[in-house]
């Protein structure tokens, strides 16, 4: 594998992703059909996943954040996961900043990006079954909080670790009456990839009394179910439709429930994380950022309507992006979208 810039790597990979990106071409047309078999996405999201947020650019001042708030490295080993297909992009460019050495294991579930990749540009970097790093190496690995958990007990010492585990997203509603296209933002933010993903939005929290957020509620049922039918849900195992109607009914126990196509929207006055199947649960407070100041550490990103709570939000989950409505899905190229661990990572002793 020659040596090159930090720069070039990533600019070789956007590349890459352009033609991938792009239907016309025989790369990009592969990928789609390959999608259909390891996603469990709908034809419309897939194409929709590729077309809005598989990154394909990034400004001058985002390529410089991710190059400068990575750290080099003899070597670099990426371990993918498989919730979102358009992650593994994102994964490798970490990678490819931090050295011209970069071995990947894709997603056993869901290797077909990384796969895609990899066939348009082979020399960037190699796919492995198992990834071995050795002391001063990186490690950057996407997962749940048990498996890097796992992982961290088993890798060698001197590794530098980069951790990205569970998360979730959130949408902050102020007083004012949001508009019909705030609805639409935010039921297109929960359905891409079917809400699998730690942008995914999954609560909304309403500065107001009941009857406001039974309103935010009843919109976001309708555009929800509006949605289904444009993008409708990939298949489901028995086991997973099973947990879910567990989930509806403990939610339409606890909670004022409305139906949403196959999904829910559950209305209540305390917190709760509902189930990542295109289901949302709104609450509302004189001050919605108190009902979420618990679960700030888990927080990846939020996607604000009205009001800024930019320096509020700032002060409660500094790691947490901040992200106008309908854009919650699409982050900055600018380094990795979960920001809760820090770039430089953790030395293993």
């Amino acid at each position: 594998m020659p040596e090159s810039e930090p720069r070039a790597r990533v600019e070789r990979l956007l590349a890459a992703a352009r033609r991938l990106a792009d239907p016309h071409d025989a790369a990009g047309r592969a990928l789609r059909k390959r999608l259909l078999t390891t996603t469990r996405l709908s034809e419309p999201n897939i194409e929709l996943g590729v077309s809005r947020c598989l990154e394909t650019t990034a400004t001058e001042s985002e390529l410089e954040s991710l190059l400068g708030s990575t750290p080099p490295a003899p070597s670099a080993h990426v371990l993918l996961s498989g919730n979102v297909f358009v992650a593994a992009l994102r994964g490798i460019a970490l990678g490819l900043a931090a050295s011209a050495q970069v071995h990947v294991r894709a997603s056993r579930r869901d290797p077909a990006l990384a796969e895609a990749l990899h066939a348009l540009e082979p020399e960037l970097f190699r796919l492995e079954s198992e990834l071995s790093p050795r002391a001063g190496d990186r490690y950057f690995a996407y997962g749940s909080d048990e498996t890097l958990l796992e992982l961290r007990q088993k890798l060698p010492r001197g590794v530098w670790f980069h951790p990205h585990g569970s998360g979730f997203g959130a949408v902050v509603v102020d007083a004012s009456p949001p508009e019909p296209s705030d609805f639409a933002a935010i039921g297109l933010d929960t359905v891409l990839f079917d809400q699998r993903g730690c942008l995914s939005p999954r609560v909304v929290l309403v500065a107001g009394n009941e009857s406001a957020a039974r309103r935010v509620a009843t919109s976001l049922a309708s555009e929800l179910t509006a949605l289904e039918r444009a993008l409708p849900p990939g298949p489901r195992s028995a086991e997973e439709a099973a947990a879910e109607r567990r989930a509806h009914d403990a939610a339409a126990y606890a909670f004022e429930l409305l139906e949403a196509g196959r999904g829910w929207v559950s209305l209540g006055a305390t917190f709760q994380l509902p189930p990542a199947s295109r289901c949302l649960h709104v609450a509302f407070a004189p001050d919605p950022l108190a009902l979420l100041a618990p679960f700030a550490a888990q927080l990846t990103t939020v996607g604000t309507h009205g009001k800024s709570y930019t320096a509020e939000l700032a002060r409660l989950a500094p790691h947490a992006r901040v992200a106008a409505l309908g854009s919650m899905q699409r982050p900055a190229l600018d380094g990795p979208v979960d920001r809760r661990a820090s770039p430089s990572g953790e030395l293993l002793r």
